[in-house]
């Protein structure tokens, strides 16, 4: 019967560097996307005029960074 041995861990990459970065420093209640990003736009879709005045529809956060990529991520 073999015995277990501990493996030491390895460095993390760049990437994984960046990403413990930017979860540990936010805030409980700020939005931020699987892509790190904290930069949000508000999307409203289904409005209609009334008297020249926008109106109704149903409003989507989305997250700015993937949205530049062409990826459509819902925040909230």
């Amino acid at each position: 019967m073999s015995h277990l041995k501990l493996v030491s861990s390895r460095e993390p990459t760049s990437v994984e560097k960046v990403q413990l970065r930017l979860r540990d420093g936010k805030p409980p209640a700020m939005l931020q996307c699987r892509c790190g990003g904290r930069e949000v736009i508000v999307s409203l879709t289904g409005v209609m005029l009334k008297d020249g005045k926008p109106f109704g529809g149903t409003r989507q956060l989305l997250c700015a960074a993937c949205f530049t990529k062409g990826e459509r991520v819902v925040l909230a």
